[in-house]
């Protein structure tokens, strides 16, 4: 065979070079293959004992490559299919090391076929395990988990069994960058039982990622303020970091050992930290600047970016780190050179530099922007913002300090809700047909099954559960994961440009103004932020933007507290808690709003407040009944929608749970508003294939049956129905990605907790609310906690009659009123579950 038939042209003109400075005198392609693995070995050693990276490069790299590529050119001539892929699988190796990801993975695809035509297993093993971690690290963190799974089988017939653990190894590193933490933990797991017999180094790496999930599930824990749960997350990484630095230091690898004592230091950092926050906010707690009573009480300023050159010098250091990993990584890697870019902004910005600090600060989203371009999936746009969010928020405020609004809002516009906005608006270009739909929401339906077996295998090996219930367990997961690859290969043979999703052009601070001229709205925006809160108030003609000082934590407590007695129907209201969070969040802009309907965009924590709850304590009014109010995850997702249609002359699909008495007569109601246009399914609970027909026929879709939100897993929400073939009864957010509601004016879900989302660190919000968006629906309908049968068919049927003659916002806010005036409905459990998504 004509072997170099089977190079692609990146990867020809890349080894060209390679040979072309090439040691030509050399004829032995295996003493030039030793010799170049012994210099990589060499350099890896040197690193590993040193922390150096830097000096040994062109002494044993360079020189290294070029003998590698030399004996992939001898190997071809002999058709020796194995060593040339040996050969590549090292180049590719040295170009991952380099920081080069597009070189490395051209390489590496390259070794993978080779090793593949040899039938050399571990060859090709080692290619792919390569080959992902080189996607990871470029971005591609979905392709990467594609690659790595048709690495384990392959790994798992080998009988060495070093190359299984580095591809489950890989596999963690790949699920932490998609935020999978708790998948990443079983699958360290599955390789810690290959630990008896493997090498010690490669127990190294197990115990870092594995102490690297602990970490990040303790941060995740620390950003949503659980304080009484991060403690024991933060020991668990400790204590994995301690086990890596006791292993580097008996294999004298003294840096990799200084790196892990650096990480357990970092942990105790971060646990002190938790215990001053804990011992804060009981203070907070205590005091009345926390607890207002009035206006008065409530500090707000207009001063948005921070001047303190006494922090600059505590930067310093981690600027000048940051900028080592620049110089190491050879500048193909856009994120590392914007973490120094933004440390270098906030060292300009506190010592009062603000246009020197702006300038950092916009290189720094420039160059993330760069590398989120290139991610292919919306999972990994996802969670790929989540930990830089910060480089947008820093140059916002720097705009708000200068008084340029329209710039601080296009950045912060950007940062939110990215993913689900990119989603959206590419839903016409990759998922046009009803076929490829149906593939992508079963994509996410095998996936969503898979990290809710992970997450129980988690938890059952935390908890210490019975072996034969572990095993049991990983063999659910393994014939999951065989099913997902076997569906993965379909998608690409049927739907090959699902995952190729481009990236959304996001709102302006203008276009939102235009709509609010001839739709008749204002809007309230927020930030979160460690010590407040920053407001937006956006009227069509004016901006007003205050900072109001409010610590997260307490913030997250007040929310959490006046949550808990709205889902409690037999408890006290929280009323005290609804004025503060008012006096807070309204108050400050409250004298400038002048329409009757608000959008409100809340940020963050701010997704689970029921602001219809929120109540003035100067008229005594609360705000869902004073305001016309609908949400949206952000202006671009807002403006991505089409104004409202009147819902008048439209088709009704209503489908009650027959379990549910007053179910079936709120459809029976609303049914005779659209007499001689509905299809009322309520004797029987319908069948879930028959409702995902149906759905596409109807303007209007009433669901009042039973829905739970899975808050470890948001695409596995569901709505209940009937079983039957190959469906289960629960249709999921998942599953509702590929539901045909195109012709759908509004979608309501009269049902427990369908408005409930979960909300990442990046802003992204994953449940019902993306999937209905994304197949089709307009305007929705949604229950933010388990509701009351009586009180939701009142609200639902005043709704749906003032609807036929109002705009869909002012029907809810009436709908509100007639629950709240019943006798039996005066607590806020009864009317303020409802939220709206609409235009």
């Amino acid at each position: 065979m004509n072997f170099l038939s089977l190079m692609t042209r990146s990867l020809v003109v890349l080894l060209a070079l390679f040979i072309a400075v090439a040691a030509s005198g050399a004829s032995d392609p295996k003493q030039l293959q030793e010799q170049a693995i012994k210099r990589i070995d060499a350099f890896v050693d040197h690193f590993r004992k040193t922390g150096d990276f830097n000096s040994r490069v062109t002494e044993l790299l360079t020189p290294a490559q070029d003998e590698l590529a030399a004996s992939y050119r001898g190997f071809s001539q002999q058709n020796d299919l194995a060593n040339a892929a040996l050969s590549l699988v090292k180049l590719g190796n040295i170009q991952r090391m380099l920081g080069r990801w597009q070189p490395a993975i051209d390489i590496y695809q390259e070794a993978v076929k080779t090793a593949q035509a040899a039938g050399h297993p571990a060859h090709q093993a080692d290619a792919l395990t390569g080959f992902a971690l080189a996607e990871n690290s470029s971005g591609k963190s979905a392709s990467a988990l594609t690659h790595i799974e048709q690495a384990i089988p392959l790994a798992t017939s080998i009988s060495d069994k070093k190359y299984l653990f580095d591809a489950l190894d890989v596999k963690a590193e790949i699920l932490i960058s998609l935020g999978n933490l708790s998948a990443a933990a079983e699958s360290l797991n599955r390789a810690f039982t290959l630990a008896e017999g493997l090498n010690e180094e490669k127990l190294i790496f197990g115990y870092l990622d594995r102490g690297d999930v602990y970490w990040q599930l303790a941060n995740k824990c620390d950003a949503q303020k659980n304080l009484a749960t991060c403690q024991k997350q933060y020991d668990l990484a400790k204590a994995d970091y301690t086990k890596m630095q006791a292993l580097a230091q008996k294999l004298g690898w003294n840096g990799l050992a200084k790196q892990a004592a650096e990480f357990s230091s970092h942990v105790d950092i971060k646990k002190n930290m938790l215990a001053s926050q804990g011992q804060v906010s009981e203070q907070f707690q205590k005091s009345a600047t926390f607890n207002p009573k009035q206006p008065g009480d409530v500090l707000v300023s207009e001063q948005f970016a921070v001047v303190n050159p006494d922090i600059a010098e505590t930067l310093a250091p981690i600027y000048e780190e940051s900028k080592r990993n620049e110089k190491r990584m050879g500048g193909f890697a856009d994120t590392v050179a914007a973490r120094s870019a933004h440390t270098e902004g906030l060292i300009r910005q506190t010592q009062g530099d603000l246009d020197g600090a702006l300038s950092s600060y916009l290189k720094a989203v420039d160059l993330v922007e760069k590398d989120r371009g290139k991610i292919s999936d919306e999972q990994t746009r996802g969670k790929f913002v989540e930990d830089k969010i910060s480089f947008y928020h820093a140059p916002a405020l720097v705009y708000l300090e200068q008084k340029r609004v329209a710039e601080a809002f296009s950045l912060l516009e950007r940062s939110k809700s990215r993913a689900m906005a990119d989603l959206l608006a590419n839903k016409a270009l990759t998922l046009s047909n009803a076929n490829d739909r149906a593939l992508y929401a079963a994509s996410l339906q095998l996936r969503t099954r898979i990290a809710n077996q992970q997450q129980q295998l988690f938890e059952l090996i935390a908890s210490g559960g019975k072996q034969e219930q572990i095993a049991e367990k990983n063999a659910a997961i393994l014939a999951l994961e065989e099913e997902y690859r076997q569906h993965q290969a379909r998608m690409a043979q049927e739907a090959p440009k699902t995952r190729e999703l481009t990236l959304a052009t996001s709102a302006t601070l203008a276009q939102l103004q235009r709509a609010m001229q001839t739709e008749r709205f204002e809007t309230l925006q927020y930030l979160v932020q460690e010590t407040g809160v920053i407001l937006w108030h956006i009227a069509a003609d004016s901006v007003h933007v205050r900072n109001v000082f409010i610590p997260r934590h307490e913030l997250i407590r007040k929310i959490a507290a006046l949550q808990k007695s709205l889902a409690d129907r037999n408890g006290k209201f929280d009323e005290q808690t609804a004025q503060q969070l008012f006096l807070y969040l309204v108050q400050p802009v409250l004298g400038r709003i002048k329409t009757e309907r608000l959008l409100i965009i809340p940020h963050e924590e701010l997704h689970g407040l029921s602001f219809q709850a929120l109540l003035n304590p100067g008229d005594r009014r609360f705000l869902g009944e004073r305001f016309q109010l609908s949400f949206a995850p952000s202006a671009t997702v807002f403006l991505g929608l089409k104004r409202a249609a009147s819902i008048q002359n439209g088709k009704l699909l209503a489908i009650a749970d027959p379990d549910i008495e007053a179910a079936q007569k709120e459809v029976d109601a609303i049914a005779e508003i659209y007499a001689q246009r509905n299809k009322v399914v309520n004797q029987t609970l319908a069948k879930e294939a028959d409702v995902k027909t149906m759905v596409g026929d109807y303007d209007v879709v009433h669901l009042s049956v039973h829905g739970k939100f899975d808050a470890s897993e948001p695409l596995s929400s569901y709505l209940k129905f009937s079983a039957g073939g190959q469906d289960d009864g629960k249709l999921t957010a998942a599953e509702i990605f590929g539901l045909p509601l195109e012709k759908a004016r509004l979608v309501v879900l009269s049902a427990c907790e369908t408005g409930k989302a979960e909300v990442t660190h990046g802003d992204e919000v994953i449940g019902l609310v993306r999937a209905l968006l994304y197949a089709g629906a307009n305007s929705l309908v949604l229950s933010q906690w388990e509701v009351d049968a009586e009180s939701t068919a009142l609200w639902m049927q005043t709704f749906y009659r003032e609807a036929q003659s109002k705009p869909l916002p002012e029907a809810a806010r009436l709908a509100l009123l007639a629950v709240k005036s019943h006798k039996d409905f005066g607590h806020p459990y009864y009317w303020a579950a409802f939220t709206m998504v609409t235009r």
